[in-house]
């Protein structure tokens, strides 16, 4: 049976992940910080589907919390299958949107790019020798490690927002390249860059945006959290046993390399 840590597993993308392992039996491991009655629904979810679910909250804006969720975890299972970086900060929320660049700069360094490596680093550490050789005959018992970057860090888009965003995913995208080489063969690690994603920032936006920011792909169409989810999945299973190191891009193709 799998084992999935989902990081901030009440986003649409997060939830999307846990109802998609919840179909194959797999014991989903959800974090939040502050929305735990919104990830206890899915954990019931996710327990109505069949499978096994756990709740553990941990406040990314603290340079400790990735250790403390990951002896959260543990004392839970013995060893994590698969972890999905899937938290980060909101910027377009009322609180943080009101802060300063330097303080939007620091928060997302830390929850965006610092806690995920810490994590992950952590959980890879933790996997190192358990699964070597393992792989040779189509088995899944290595470690999968996703992030997520955007393909906007190829590009980039304008204003103080998009500046702080490509930064953070910039960072991780640059990371998980070299951490794929460190930590191979026992953990594949695979980044997946994202286009535009029906999630609660996009329901923000004005008609006329929405539909601007659905032509730049090349299906005319935001992608959906699920379609992300189904991604997921799939790197986890033995069909992609030979991606490792990868970055994938998972936005219905980029039409052009015009910033908006």
């Amino acid at each position: 049976m799998t084992n999935i840590l989902i990081t901030g597993a009440t986003g649409g993308i997060g939830a999307a992940t846990a109802r998609k392992f919840a179909e194959v039996g797999s014991t989903v491991l959800l974090h939040t910080f502050q929305n735990v009655q919104s990830a206890e629904r899915i954990a019931e979810e996710v327990r109505k589907a069949g499978a096994e679910a756990a709740v553990f909250t941990a406040d990314f804006s603290h340079p400790g919390s990735a250790g403390n969720l990951y002896r959260q975890v543990y004392r839970r299972v013995e060893h994590i299958d698969v972890l999905v970086n899937a938290a980060g900060a909101d910027l377009m929320s009322p609180s943080i949107h009101s802060m300063s660049f330097e303080e939007k700069m620091r928060l997302l360094w830390q929850i965006d790019v610092a806690v995920p490596i810490r994590l992950s680093r952590t959980i890879a550490r933790q996997s190192s020798g358990k699964n070597a050789g393992k792989d040779t005959g189509g088995s899944t018992k290595r470690t999968l490690i996703v992030f997520f970057s955007s393909n906007s860090v190829d590009y980039g888009w304008r204003g103080e927002t998009a500046e702080l965003y490509g930064t953070a995913k910039g960072a991780l995208q640059g990371f998980s390249r070299s951490f794929a080489q460190t930590v191979s063969p026992d953990v594949r690690v695979c980044c997946l860059s994202l286009g535009w994603i029906t999630t609660r920032w996009g329901d923000s936006l004005p008609l006329d945006k929405e539909k601007r920011y659905a032509a730049d792909s090349l299906l005319n169409r935001w992608g959906t959290p699920e379609e992300v989810a189904a991604t997921v999945r799939f790197l986890a299973d033995d069909a992609s046993l030979l991606l490792d190191g990868c970055r994938l891009y998972v936005d219905g193709g980029k039409r052009s390399a015009t910033a908006g």
